[in-house]
């Protein structure tokens, strides 16, 4: 009974663990442009939002992070990371170089 009982709690805690650790986000850019186009993420959650571009027909090539100024190539079929910062409420939004394909990233 006492093996059960450390086994249960131990995976409860294995749980929590992967609950409150590092967390990814994927957006695809698509014909339909960024997909999905907005995500919401808990403030001070460690997040990765990775972007993959999966289509040549759109003018989404690279993403622009407004409030950073950051620009990320997105090379056809190929992860791109982005570290977020999550340390306190904000809204990132990002767009193709154009300005005409938009997300954006509550953090709550």
């Amino acid at each position: 009974m006492r093996r059960l009982a450390l086994l249960v709690t131990a995976i409860a805690l294995a749980g929590c663990a992967g609950a409150s650790g590092p967390r990814e986000v994927r957006v695809s850019v698509t014909e339909k442009g960024f997909e999905p186009a907005k995500l919401e993420i808990a403030k001070g959650t460690e997040t990765t939002l990775i972007i993959t571009r999966k289509t040549d027909k759109t003018c989404a090539t690279a993403a622009v992070f407004i409030e950073t100024g950051r620009r990320y190539e997105l090379p056809l079929n190929e992860e791109v990371r982005v570290q977020l910062p999550t340390d306190a409420p904000v809204t990132l939004h990002y767009a193709c170089g154009m300005d005409m394909i938009r997300g954006e990233i509550v953090v709550k």
